[in-house]
């Protein structure tokens, strides 16, 4: 075990309760225009989205530590599966469960904001 492992997964629970608690209010946000049931699901979106990173993450690093190529190849190819299946679940909630757009968009983007801050002063990802 290195000795960056332990900081990777303080900041993966870090980014997870950032996440959770910055959707969680987006929710309750929307519930005062009776959307909740749409913002949730953009919270879903986007807990499925960290959940995926986290995963792939922790993959890329074991990896990483045989032959740095394969690591940022799975990383690479995580990207592109997480942006095909954000498009589809988001299409699958405007589309075939007919959510209203703005809670699914913006809690997800809330979200994202909460990731972004996660990584305020970090030089790599990984870190």
């Amino acid at each position: 075990m290195t000795t960056s492992q332990p900081m990777t997964n303080i900041s993966a629970r870090r980014a997870w309760k950032a996440q959770l608690v910055l959707g969680l209010l987006a929710v309750l946000v929307f519930a005062f225009w009776s959307m909740a049931q749409d913002a949730l699901y953009g919270l879903l979106i986007g807990l499925l989205n960290v959940a995926m990173l986290s995963w792939t993450f922790q993959k890329a690093n074991a990896r990483a530590a045989q032959n740095p190529k394969s690591g940022i190849q799975i990383l690479y190819l995580s990207a592109v599966i997480r942006f095909v299946l954000l498009a589809v679940l988001f299409v699958l909630g405007l589309q075939v469960f007919e959510l209203n757009p703005m809670p699914v968009v913006l809690t997800f983007v809330v979200m994202q904001i909460g990731q972004m801050v996660n990584l305020k002063g970090k030089q790599r990802l990984t870190d």
